[in-house]
């Protein structure tokens, strides 16, 4: 079995979905982990049927990849059952019984409060407000959950969780109270029941695994709950300790994912911020990453590729003493900004893409 590694060196957003397509593509029976986050990740892919984001499933897809849910993924059922709704193309999907998951009062509670604080800094899917309350009420899987008889109990006791702890604005009230959003949030979790397997990676049978990360490098956690940062590892880390308890692993190829320029959504620090102009002439308005209200707008910077260098290889450390470990860089949008003869200063194997646009 061959592994790859896919994350973004920067921010998010470099094009992640583009490398991981384009390897499901080229390779045969796929296996999609996806490694960390949860569905607040946007991954985008251009085929000839238009654009596709995927947020719950592998950007492989398409292509005819299965997915696998890491334990370090976060489920929400809701988001999975609309998805799934919608692919042209339904993979198999397995998941890790440690998995944490996200209710809708995790997803309401994180969208009044950056209502409140009025920034633009989260997608409001939840992700720290349900690692937060599993840590504080105590953790039950998803599958204990499904079995059990008193699940309208538990999701009382989240409820509550909240109410305690925020004030619930009184135009939110008629949704946070309804007796529907339990009933329906309780459907959607029987059909991702249902449409999930739960299983050890080590016990499927694929000839390559392709684990997907979300987001980048710079939002790598911090344990604090800020607009700089994810809660979970971004690089390597995560997919090298699952990687390390399979036997049969024959290689593994790290891919740190870049434009030739930097890019993030909503607030937070962006180094080098500037406009696209002043970056390039050639860099066009991003098609695949639209303005929504949790995240605001799309912002450009430019990008210190010996800066990038040094945190690559501040995660490379993860992977010190294995054996067949490699690395590469991908480079996306390259049709934009040709900055090839800069990167190959800094980086010896570079794979190239053009910018996913829609024609």
């Amino acid at each position: 079995m061959k592994a790859r590694i896919v994350v973004g060196a920067n921010y998010g957003d470099e094009g992640k979905g583009t490398a991981v397509a384009t390897y499901t593509k080229n390779s045969e029976n796929v296996l999609n982990v996806l490694t960390n986050g949860g569905a607040q990740r946007g991954h985008s892919i251009v085929t000839e049927d238009g654009s596709v984001s995927f947020h719950h499933f592998g950007s492989g897809t398409y292509h005819g990849a299965d997915t696998y849910y890491s334990r370090y993924f976060i489920l929400n059922p809701m988001q999975f059952v609309k998805e799934y709704n919608e692919l042209l193309v339904k993979p198999k999907v397995f998941r890790d019984e440690a998995c944490l998951w996200t209710t809708p009062y995790d997803s309401m509670a994180n969208l009044i409060s950056e209502v409140q604080k009025k920034r633009h800094a989260s997608c409001c899917m939840g992700i720290w407000n349900t690692i937060k309350r599993s840590k504080d009420i105590g953790w039950v899987s998803f599958d204990d959950f499904m079995y059990s008889e008193a699940k309208l109990t538990y999701l009382k006791m989240v409820k509550e969780y909240y109410e305690k702890n925020m004030v619930i604005p009184t135009e939110w009230r008629d949704v946070w109270d309804s007796f529907y959003l339990a009933q329906h949030f309780l459907e959607d979790c029987k059909f991702m029941f249902e449409h999930t397997v739960v299983c050890e990676l080590g016990s499927l049978n694929y000839d390559n695994l392709i684990f997907e990360n979300g987001q980048g490098l710079i939002l790598c956690d911090t344990g604090y709950d800020t607009f700089d940062t994810t809660p979970s590892n971004t690089g390597i880390l995560y997919a090298m300790e699952i990687l390390n308890k399979l036997d049969n692993v024959e290689s593994i190829t790290a891919h740190y994912v870049t434009r030739p320029y930097l890019t993030r959504h909503g607030d937070g620090n962006l180094i080098g911020e500037t406009t696209r102009g002043f970056i390039s002439n050639g860099v066009a308005e991003d098609r695949t990453n639209h303005y929504n209200d949790g995240q605001g707008e799309f912002r450009y910077g430019i990008l210190d590729i010996p800066d990038m260098q040094t945190r690559i290889f501040k995660d490379l450390h993860h992977a010190i003493g294995t054996k067949n470990f490699n690395w590469e860089l991908d480079v996306t949008h390259c049709d934009e900004m040709d900055r090839l003869d800069e990167f190959k200063k800094y980086f010896f194997k570079i794979n190239t893409y053009d910018s996913p646009l829609i024609k």
